[in-house]
């Protein structure tokens, strides 16, 4: 926070409103400092890489797999050759643009 307002403003969230009008492009860390404070672990806020493996194993086969992705990322082509291995059928759908 710029000058004074560092010690004049205790809580957080109060500290992420000014933020935002002053320093837009800061918000984000911010959320992150605030959900890692709040929850007392940074595990909420930390992105790690998914092993389909992984994902296959905690899965039922009565349960949707859902990606939710970020712009040019398409798992479709890793997740077939996946299930081929596993001798399974996959069933896609695009929910996003087209």
């Amino acid at each position: 926070m710029p000058g004074e307002w560092e010690t004049k403003c205790e809580d957080l969230l109060k500290k992420m409103i000014i933020l935002r009008c002053f320093r837009p492009d800061r918000v984000i860390f911010a959320i992150r400092h605030y959900v890692t404070v709040g929850m007392k672990s940074p595990e909420y806020v930390q992105n790690r890489a998914t092993s389909l493996n992984d994902v296959f194993e905690e899965s039922y086969a009565t349960q949707p797999i859902i990606f939710v992705l970020t712009t040019g990322v398409d798992p479709t082509e890793l997740l077939l050759r996946f299930a081929a291995a596993k001798c399974q059928l996959v069933s896609t759908l695009s929910l996003g643009k087209g």
